[in-house]
């Protein structure tokens, strides 16, 4: 891993998001790379000096996230990060995702209100653009850590064959954090099957689109959501891996909305990964 994004504005939520982005920087050795977008009501790039002074207050906040920027990036180095910054004056609708592909990033840092309601303000509008965007991984925070400890996390599966190149990805990513995967397939009432069935499918699945061996816990839920915040409630880890998008049955594990409902349920960090080939 050579590069983390995280998009701030300065906010409470912004701030949990920057300092577990800080926490993953230093422990992966990625540089970090601090996002501010200043909308402007017409294009700022081609003004003129003296065009830019018709409008004070753009001034005056461009010159505050400067300087915010700028701390930012003096805290970071103090903590042995290389870190830059990349303010971007914006008078269209684009979102977040297109500047990381830009940038070449390998993984966004983003915080979230985290509550139940209305997905496109309560979690936030461009967290929730990322989530069904993004080429890479996402990783939303919804509070700020005191002490971050990333060394476990739980991924959730169905051990469908469509899911073998998404696994592997995971099993990558969780190379890169340097962190141990806990395989959980959660049993819901609509997709019921009995343990050694599942335990058999989890094997083969495992043994094809696997490098290491790993237990398969199974747990039985009304939801897959529900599922894995019980599991979450009776071991020690640190955050869920989650894919999102699919279609049909498959979408039972891959379905954007359970990885927001996640983000409500739980006050761990996710980390969001698009389906393969979506």
């Amino acid at each position: 891993m050579k590069k983390i994004l995280v998009p701030t504005d300065f906010s409470e939520c912004a701030k949990a998001s920057e300092k577990y982005a800080e926490f993953l920087a230093k422990k992966t050795g990625a540089e970090l790379l601090y996002l501010h977008i200043i909308h402007t009501p017409v294009d700022w790039s081609k003004l003129t000096k003296d065009q830019e002074h018709l409008f004070p207050e753009i001034m005056e906040s461009i010159a505050k996230a400067k300087e915010s920027l700028k701390s930012r990036i003096k805290a970071a180095e103090s903590m042995g990060i290389t870190a830059a910054k990349l303010l971007i004056f914006n008078n269209t609708n684009e979102k977040i995702h297109r500047y990381a592909e830009d940038e070449n990033i390998d993984l966004v840092v983003m915080g979230s209100h985290g509550q139940y309601g209305f997905r496109d303000h309560i979690i936030g509008t461009n967290t929730y653009s990322m989530l069904r965007r993004s080429k890479m991984p996402v990783v939303v925070v919804k509070k700020e850590i005191e002490n971050p400890k990333l060394e476990t996390l739980v991924f959730a599966t169905n051990f469908q064959s469509e899911m073998g190149s998404s696994f592997a990805k995971i099993e990558q990513l969780a190379e890169e954090l340097k962190v141990k995967l806990h395989i959980l397939y959660v049993n819901t009432p609509n997709n019921f099957k009995g343990t050694y069935d599942i335990i058999n499918q989890g094997r083969s699945f495992l043994k094809e689109y696997s490098n290491y061996n790993y237990d398969i816990h199974i747990v039985d839920s009304l939801s897959v959501e529900r599922g894995i915040i019980q599991f979450l409630e009776h071991g020690e880890y640190d955050g869920i891996a989650a894919i999102t998008e699919g279609k049909s049955d498959f979408a039972q594990y891959f379905s954007p909305s359970i990885t927001e409902n996640l983000i409500s349920m739980s006050n761990k960090p996710i980390i969001s990964l698009k389906a393969s080939g979506k």
